[in-house]
């Protein structure tokens, strides 16, 4: 039986090129943990625990605390422990008719997905049935599972074998600056058709001007394809974020991503605006409300998926099919994480089929440095699937300081 013979944790510090603005919070740098998992037969597999201040509960000396015991209980197992972990080969999962996906319906590539992760790790059923495990932790371990996954021959043969080798990205505009519509022929030009542009940052009229301002200038270049994603954070209330959904028009918005705190409100915001609703910061709230067993409100357009936030692949992967069934989209996206985070979603998003969902992972741009030793290229406003997987284990380990 396989077994782990190394759990080594990480801190890094990466400045940032300009500060990074959460909820009227100015960040310099970003914090995290990269944790190194290694195998009994030489396998290695990073993943990243990365807690946001102000967005999640969580913080990154909790994290640490919590990792630590995880990690005493994983290797504390002695040679008759019941440590489940048998090498991760894609037999199981990548079968021929999952790589060619010849009569096979997406809804059991993704249940397929989450019998192979419970079974391929089964040693995390128990260490993750305590409640108290932080989302920013399970998705970290979890991660580095992954990409041991990502880093076999049999993965390798299904991403060379599948016709969609390249992700959609969503374009990331966290300032609207005087000039932007600069910004946005730029953008264009890169080949990206959606854009995502925080907004509650600044007074209201000045918002709406530039958001006026951008869709007038997309309307006036012909590129009718380009699709706005705005992000308020739940900063509004209803009154505002309905003024300023009328203004603004629902022609050319993809959807507003959390538009008030009280989500109650939602149906009230669409039925004046007609502009659809995302939930991210929010989808925790929604799920308590609307079970997989209740008809979802007419209002909702989007999930916006964040490992880091949600807790674990396979809950994402239950979100996705659950989604798709009633006609609603599932964009994954980051917490600002380092491109080791980036490599893994794009490669997980490749699994989900979801390639053609523009991808909110448009944050490396804010890094001066990064912990891939070489850096994710977008092109054309895609990511080759190819480029990430032969460097997903390449790290810059200069970078990292030990966790005692």
């Amino acid at each position: 039986m396989e077994k782990i013979i190394d759990f080594n944790l990480y801190k890094y510090d990466l400045p940032l090129i300009m500060p990074l603005k959460i909820k009227n919070h100015e960040l310099s740098s970003r914090s995290g943990i990269i944790i190194n998992i290694k195998t009994s037969s030489g396998m290695s597999g990073f993943g990243e625990t990365a807690p946001l201040p102000f967005f999640h509960k969580e913080s990154f000396k909790e994290a640490v605390l919590q990792l630590k015991k995880i990690k005493n209980s994983i290797l504390c197992h002695d040679a008759k422990g019941e440590l489940t972990f048998r090498k991760i080969t894609g037999d199981e999962f990548l079968n021929k008719k999952a790589v060619m996906h010849d009569n096979l319906k997406l809804l059991d590539l993704l249940n397929n997905f989450n019998n192979f992760f419970s079974v391929k790790f089964s040693f995390l059923n128990s260490i993750f049935s305590d409640e108290h495990i932080f989302p920013s932790v399970k998705s970290g371990i979890e991660m580095a599972l992954l990409n041991m996954f990502f880093l076999n021959d049999d993965f390798k043969k299904y991403i060379s074998s599948i016709e969609k080798n390249k992700l959609s990205v969503c374009k990331l505009i966290t300032d609207l600056k005087p000039d932007i519509c600069y910004d946005i022929d730029r953008i264009i030009k890169n080949g990206y058709n959606t854009i995502k542009i925080k907004v509650g940052r600044k007074p209201l009229s000045y918002e709406i001007d530039k958001i006026k301002e951008i869709k007038n200038f997309i309307e006036g270049s012909g590129h009718n394809d380009i699709r706005l994603r705005l992000d308020a954070n739940g900063l509004w209330d209803l009154g505002k974020a309905v003024y300023f959904g009328k203004q603004i028009g629902s022609n050319g918005i993809e959807y507003m991503e959390d538009p008030m705190d009280d989500i109650g409100k939602c149906s009230i915001f669409f039925d004046q605006t007609n502009i659809p609703v995302a939930f991210d910061e929010k989808l925790n709230d929604f799920l308590k409300i609307y079970n997989t067993n209740k008809n979802y409100p007419a209002y909702l357009k989007a999930f916006v998926l964040k490992p880091g936030f949600i807790g674990d692949f396979s809950k994402i992967s239950d979100l996705t099919a659950t989604a798709r069934e009633r006609g609603i989209i599932t964009v994954l996206s980051n917490s600002f994480e380092s491109n080791i985070s980036i490599a893994a979603i794009v490669l997980f998003a490749c699994l989900m089929d979801l390639s053609d969902i523009p991808i909110g992972l448009d944050t490396m741009e804010l890094f001066k440095n990064n912990l891939l030793a070489r850096d994710i290229k977008v092109s054309d406003g895609k990511i080759r699937l190819e480029e990430v997987l032969k460097n997903i284990g390449n790290v810059n380990l200069d970078m990292l300081r030990l966790i005692e």
